[in-house]
This record gives structure tokens, sequence and C-alpha cells, in this order.
């Protein structure tokens, strides 16, 4: 089919794509992490940006001075590029912090960083409480949101671990032996681990991991998670694909404004609506390889 043949725009990465599911779309550029972050404060009042480590790494600070997000443009010898933390007060200790390595797609980071965000909003010491943590404990909220959406439960008795029904994603939590023996019991405080990873890889090996302290809000996990458990579309230049994910992925072309659409990138307003053409992202590769060859014979 016609549209199936990449365009030479495409062959060289610079075609803007709807990658599904996007949790397996890659981390993005760090420039595209940047606009990201960008459209985030833009639409998220109430933070003050700073730049430091000679501008390696950017941190916005909550005007009440107890939410912070940090993303490393050049994380050196740290594992993760995006940070999200909550502070005891203006002058106290880090409370909990949520880490997202180099690998996870920054709308995920971006999903938790927007809940805090709308919970610092609150005036009201209750409302903002209901905001980060919700009604129920944080155990019984991932168990319920995961089983509604059909994940299957392997928890061995020192951790409550589940998956997606095609291995793709999960979810560990570290709960030292209570929720293999009583979910919906008191809520011991427990650190969670989300992951992403291709079909067929081994168990070890994950495609990206984020990380969240045992203090972290419930509603920041949520959200995340939301990522997975109903996964949507992302948008990214075909060349920011990994390689690897290419055969675990649909890409579709997309013809719309990038800088637009990154401006829903914290929320969960879907690309899946928008009228794109599907091509062959094999196709494109191959004609990328041909065409960096052929550059290689004329010069």
């Amino acid at each position: 089919m016609a549209d199936d043949q990449p365009s030479p725009s495409i062959a060289q990465g610079e075609q803007h794509v709807v990658v599904s599911p996007g949790y397996l779309a890659g981390p993005g550029h760090p420039d595209t992490a940047n606009a990201a972050f960008e459209a985030f404060l833009a639409e998220h009042q109430g933070w003050s940006r700073y730049s430091c480590d000679g501008g390696d790494t950017s941190v916005a600070v909550s005007d009440c001075l107890t939410g912070r997000i940090r993303l490393d443009h050049e994380p050196g010898d740290r594992n993760s590029r995006w940070t999200v933390a909550g502070y005891e007060s203006a002058v106290g200790e880090r409370a909990w912090h949520a880490d997202f390595d180099l690998e996870t797609p920054h709308e995920i980071a971006l999903a938790a960083a927007a809940v805090l965000s709308h919970a610092l909003s609150y005036s009201s010491f209750a409302a903002k409480d209901e905001a980060l943590w919700g009604r129920d404990n944080t155990c019984a909220t991932l168990v319920t949101q995961m089983r509604e959406s059909d994940w299957l439960d392997v928890s061995t008795p020192s951790e409550m671990r589940f998956c997606s029904p095609d291995a793709t994603t999960g979810l560990i939590r570290w709960d030292a032996g209570v929720f293999h023996d009583a979910p919906w019991s008191r809520d011991y405080p427990a650190g969670v681990t989300l992951w992403a990873r291709r079909t067929g890889d081994d168990h070890m090996r994950t495609a990206w991991q984020a990380h969240f302290s045992k203090d972290t809000p419930t509603r920041l996990i949520t959200a995340a998670l939301d990522h997975l458990t109903d996964p949507q579309p992302s948008l990214r230049r075909f060349a920011e694909v990994p390689t690897a994910h290419l055969g675990a992925v649909e890409v579709r072309s997309y013809k719309g404004s990038p800088r637009s659409a990154a401006a829903t990138a914290t929320g969960r307003t879907t690309l899946a609506d928008i009228p794109v053409e599907r091509w062959n992202a094999a196709a494109a590769v191959a004609a990328q390889a041909a065409a960096t060859r052929s550059a290689g014979r004329t010069t």
C-alpha cells in the first residue's frame, strides 16, 4: 500500500510519529523532555524554575517550597532523569521521592508531577490530603486498579507483584509479606517499582523503571500506573523511538503541531483520535540505513 512507504523525511528520522503503546515510545531526546517541562510549567502555575549544576539540571520549586521537580539534562552518574519529591516543610527534610530512570517516557514522570501540583494548589489541608492520598489505603488502591485492568497477580510471600497480561509492564511493592497475607489490612509503608519491557524480554531486563519511596502519596503512583493499565499513544520523532522497540509498538505518522501536542503530554488527553497515516516502521529503518550507506559512498 502507498501509505506504508516511508517518505524521505521519515527515513531521516525527523518525521513526528504517534507511538502505541506510549510506555514503549522511549524517553525522547533531552530537548523533547525540556520542551515538555516548559509546557508543564506553563500549564501549572505556582512553580519557579531554576537552573543549576552549570545548566545540566533544572529544578522547579513550588511556591509553598514543599514540592520539587528535578530534570537532569546530563545525569552523569545519576540513574534518574526525573525526580519528583515532597518535603516536610519549607526548611524540612525530604519526606518522599519518585525517581524515573533515564529511559522512562517523560509523560509518565510529568503525570506524577501534575498530581503533586494539583494537590499543592489547595489551601485546605483536608483537600490536599485527599488529592494526594485518596480514601483507601495505598495497597488496596493499587490492587483494585490492576485487577480492574485484568493484570495478573504473581505475588510472592515477600513482594506484591502484578504484571499485564502480555507481560510488558508490571508493578512490584516491597511489602515484606503484608500483601500476601492480607492485601486490605492495615497499610504498611512500602516502596513501589513500575517497569516496562518488550514482549519476550528476559524478566531481568527492562526498558525502564520508576521507583517510588515508601511514603510517596498514592495518587502520584496511580497517575503513573494509569499510563500502564490504560496505555495511550505518545508523540515522538521517529529517530527518538528506540530501535529495539519498533517490533513491539505501532507507529503512525503525525500531521499536527508537535508544540500543541506537547501541551497535552502531562494529562490523559489522548492522541489516538488524531488523524494519522499508518506506515511501516521496518521499511523506514531500512530506508534510513540505505540512505546512510549511500551518503557514505558519495563522501
